[in-house]
């Protein structure tokens, strides 16, 4: 499977442990399409959450039903960025609109000082 930024994919994010997310849900990749090109074994992604919450702050950002093809109104948990191995990517569900993908990138610039 082709792995491209700004995409959503399912991705296997078991086990659960602590704060990691568990389970199978999907993920924007974030990682650079340099590094998925180059075939490094695993890739940096933002993961999804159906469990919203009201005010959030700058640590996540809602996705409305049907941006990206996503199936429910989920939040991205921009403050849980993780490495997964490639391996556990399991399908893709779409892209990011250019508008939501420039305000991902905007807010992980401030969560790390970049």
């Amino acid at each position: 499977m082709e792995i491209k930024r700004g995409h959503l994919y399912v991705v296997d994010f078991n086990p659960r442990i602590k704060t990691k997310p568990g389970k199978l849900r999907p993920a924007i990749v974030l990682q650079s399409d340099l590094v998925n090109d180059a075939g490094y074994p695993s890739t940096i992604v933002i993961p999804t959450t159906t469990s919203l919450v009201q005010n959030p702050g700058i640590l996540r950002l809602r996705m409305k039903k049907g941006q990206g093809g996503i199936a429910h109104e989920s939040d991205l948990l921009l403050g849980q960025l993780i490495a997964v191995a490639n391996e556990s990517f399991r399908q893709e569900i779409g892209a990011l609109p250019d508008t939501l993908k420039a305000e991902v990138e905007s807010r992980v610039r401030i969560i790390l000082s970049l």
